[in-house]
């Protein structure tokens, strides 16, 4: 082989020193200007599988890979005397290196291995069988990779609930001692987790790590390739097609097969022809070039080197001509041609080699190490893509592509970025300009905040996200549910009262387009430059390209989500009839948060109940409350405790309903800084809204008990707990005694408790009568704190009204200077006698 200096001479390209992350390490990697982190990633992967050359291999452009590459296959090369002279082989490696270097040619390998054995045909048993087992392993991979996300969630849990335990490790890993651990472990194990997991994540809790849940996920499924004729092509290929997801291949071309098989693995590489500017001398140069490295790098072995073209749409649409009609089809076969011609003489010189092989392939590292062109016949991409400046920032712009087309068309490029990027600003926007948004109580502040993420979002709602324009303004102004800030897919402005058709509107002017297919300064001819590619235009192209290829491209049929088997079979007679060598049905993932919306189960019709023998049944019901907020009376009781941790005062205030179950909690601080009592106050009003949501107070109680900050320390005031380690650990130590019979959270002597809690009153210790009171029986619960009584008061007790007759103002009078008759409790003793009952009372 010779080879000559033509590519290597032009200018090199200009390079920046840029900082890639790799794990944990910052790397400085020259890199050309303009390139974009991802795709300067790509190549610094591809480099770490190339040997290592001394301490210094990684140093040079792109971590030295392409000078290493092409250092090694000349060195190759030469091993096997490919090389008429001395000269060719510096020059091959030179010429090598410059395409590599200045992204023009990207080298990669297969990585889809067919499943072994004997290609099947379509309709046979042997198909049958492997289309069985595919769909077998295909959906038990995907239901397993749904079990281990949810029972690693779960296991996360457990290790969170051990992580976040103040106190003993011993009793922090007990879930008798520890009940959010017990519910987290009783989760887990309903979600798959076996025990040995479980008692994993308790240990990792320990260490402040988190359990994984990669290793639950199975091995991936090898595909499998299948042969089949027009005429057999059947439900039966379309069944497994779609619910296999990309799994089965379909050969149409029976020469094609055993190649396809052999390609799957072996190396590759793809050349830029859009990077070329579609110079036919130049696309033949360089396939000479990277089709002789194929060619070293798999001799040896019986894999099958491959060589594609990249750009070949983009040159298309640069050049004003349409992918989906003849001309552009016509020009694509020119630059397929020239490569296949090329392709062919490689071969015929050095026959000793394997065989190049010309495919339209689609691969993403490849098509990722070019810049993000399309690959193969795939159609160009969307005129409006992401870009980075040179600040670090992501803005939407024209692609190259497209920029060229509108010189080509002679078009206005200023009139085409605002049809399609919109004008950037809402000042003039139809329906949602700034004064219908001011008018709604949106500020410069939130307008000027949306407007700034514009340049960056492909919808009007992610601009006005809550967690752009403020989650406070959102909630407080717009009155936002709390669940707002978390949840991807609210609608600001749906919340806000705008309507569909005015959010498209003003979508179109401030965000343009996206595209210049309909752009009205094009005419019809100009707008299909830049339509979308149907499948129709990509079958037809495919059949056309492979008329030169050596393997035929396998084409991509997509699929929505919610596609039917039907739809698959229809797909697959349109690509049989197109004369497609082969193809691949791949539905597209699920959207993220999918959720079918199903009724309510009816509920089942009750049985007639059986008769019951003389054996008494206990019967608990459940009964689920909505969320709602349960509201305390206007008129309440609860308790004041007066205490003091540390040194430092602490006052805590209950609020009850009238059944005694406590609603509302103020922690008040005395002579504490105003961020420490402000923070309180506010942590009492979140706790008071919990309980009040219907939260259990017992939740409460184990999430902040143990906890450990200043002050702390031993408490008086307080007849229950004597030692706290912290504010809040007093407070749900005393909530918890008072209100959940919790024993276990006092440390103070039994014997200093006073069992109901109530003190004598003033009427007690002077010896007078109590009060009466008038009206009908009521519980004492509704009257006396269940905190302050500390849960001792008997529900039962109720207050009995006194005296059966309508009292006069006189009467009245009476009464309140009379006594309380032991023998009749009526208030009518006067003077020592009952006027009711005539009892004799001395006391």
């Amino acid at each position: 082989m010779r080879f000559a200096r033509r590519l290597a001479k032009g200018t090199p390209p200009e390079l920046d020193l840029r900082t890639v992350e790799t794990g944990d390490i910052l790397h400085g990697v020259l890199a050309p200007r303009g390139w974009t982190s991802a795709r300067v990633e790509a190549w610094l992967d591809w480099a770490e599988t190339l040997p290592a050359e001394g301490d210094d291999a990684e140093a040079g452009l792109l971590a030295g890979g392409p000078d290493r590459y092409a250092r090694a296959v000349a060195a190759r090369a030469d091993a096997l005397k490919l090389f008429d002279r001395k000269t060719d082989a510096s020059a091959f490696q030179a010429e090598l290196t410059a395409l590599l270097a200045a992204g023009v040619a990207a080298i990669g390998r297969g990585q889809v291995g067919y499943a072994p054995g004997a290609i099947p045909e379509v309709g046979s048993p042997a198909f049958t069988h492997a289309a069985r087992r595919l769909i077998a392993e295909t959906e038990g991979r995907a239901l397993a990779v749904r079990a281990a996300a949810f029972a690693a969630e779960r296991l996360h849990a457990v290790a969170d609930a051990v992580r976040r335990c103040e106190g003993d490790p011993a009793a922090c890993c007990d879930p008798s001692g520890n009940p959010a651990l017990a519910r987290a472990a009783v989760a887990a194990r309903a979600a798959g987790a076996d025990d040995a997991a479980i008692a994993d994540a308790i240990a990792l809790g320990l260490t402040g790590e988190a359990p994984e849940g990669a290793w639950l996920e199975p091995p991936s499924v090898p595909p499998l390739l299948a042969l089949a004729s027009s005429a057999a092509l059947g439900e039966e290929a379309a069944t497994a097609a779609w619910r296999s997801n990309g799994g089965l291949t379909i050969v149409l071309a029976e020469t094609a097969a055993d190649n396809l098989a052999r390609a799957a693995t072996g190396p590759r590489a793809a050349i830029d022809v859009f990077a070329l500017a579609g110079d036919l001398e130049a696309v033949a140069d360089a396939a000479r070039v990277v089709g002789a490295a194929l060619r070293v790098e798999a001799a040896g072995t019986d894999a099958l080197p491959i060589l594609t073209l990249a750009g070949v749409s983009e040159t298309l649409m640069a050049r004003g001509l349409a992918y989906g009609r003849a001309d552009g089809q016509d020009a694509a076969l020119i630059l397929w041609r020239a490569a296949a011609e090329t392709i062919a003489a490689v071969n015929a010189e050095t026959p000793d080699l394997p065989a190049l092989a010309l495919a339209p392939l689609e691969d993403a590292d490849l098509s990722l190490k070019l810049g993000g062109v399309s690959l193969g016949v795939a159609p160009v991409p969307a005129q409006v893509v992401l870009a980075e400046t040179a600040d670090g920032e992501v803005v939407r712009v024209l692609s190259e592509p497209a920029l060229r087309a509108l010189d080509f068309l002679d078009a206005d490029r200023d009139a085409a970025r605002v049809h399609a990027l919109g004008a950037g600003t809402l000042a003039e926007a139809p329906g949602i300009g700034h004064a219908e948004l001011q008018a709604l109580g949106f500020t410069e502040y939130e307008i000027a905040a949306a407007e700034q993420q514009l340049p960056l979002v492909r919808t009007l709602s992610q601009a006005f996200a809550p967690g752009v324009i403020g989650v406070g303004f959102v909630a407080d102004v717009l009155g936002a549910p709390a669940e707002a800030e978390t949840d991807p897919a609210f609608d600001t402005l749906a919340l806000a009262g705008f309507a569909k058709a005015d959010v498209a509107a003003a979508e179109l002017h401030a965000l343009g387009a996206g595209t210049l297919v309909d752009a009205p300064f094009l005419d019809e001819a100009r707008q299909a430059v830049f339509e979308d590619a149907n499948l129709a235009d990509r079958l037809a192209m495919a059949a056309a390209v492979e008329t030169v290829c050596t393997l035929p491209a396998v084409s991509l049929a997509r699929l929505p989500f919610r596609s039917t088997p039907a739809q698959a079979l229809a797909v697959q007679d349109q690509a049989a009839k197109a004369g497609v060598g082969a193809f691949r049905i791949v539905r597209d993932a699920a959207p993220a948060g999918f959720v079918l919306d199903l009724p309510e189960p009816e509920a089942p019709r009750p049985a007639r109940p059986e008769p019951v023998a003389v054996t008494e049944r206990v019967v608990e019901k459940i009964v689920e409350r909505e969320r709602s907020r349960r509201k305390l009376p206007d008129r309440r009781k609860g308790y004041i405790q007066k205490a003091s941790v540390g040194g430092h005062k602490v006052y805590l205030h209950t609020g009850e309903y009238d059944d005694g179950e406590l609603g509302e909690i103020f922690i008040d601080m005395h002579k504490e800084g105003a961020a420490f009592r402000s923070l309180m106050n506010n942590f009492a009003v979140s706790i008071s809204i919990g309980l009040q949501y219907g939260v259990p107070l017992e939740e409460f109680v184990d999430a902040f008990v143990f906890t450990r900050f200043e002050p702390a320390g031993p408490v008086t005031g307080n007849d229950s707990v004597k030692s706290a380690t912290s504010i809040l650990d007093y407070v749900f130590r005393e909530l918890g005694v008072s209100y959940l019979g919790r024993g276990d959270l006092a440390n103070a002597d039994p014997g200093q408790l006073n069992a109901d809690g109530l003190g004598r009153g003033a009427a007690d210790e002077d010896g007078g009568p109590a009060m009466p009171i008038v009206g009908e029986p009521q519980p004492m619960s509704r009257y006396i704190s269940k905190g302050f009584a500390r849960g001792a008061t008997p529900d039962n007790l109720v207050f009995l009204p006194f005296g059966g007759r309508k009292a006069e103002v006189s009467d009245q009078l009476l009464q309140r200077a009379a006594g309380v008759c032991p023998a009749c409790g009526d208030l009518a003793v006067i003077g020592g006698v009952c006027g009711a009952c005539g009892s004799a009372n001395e006391g």
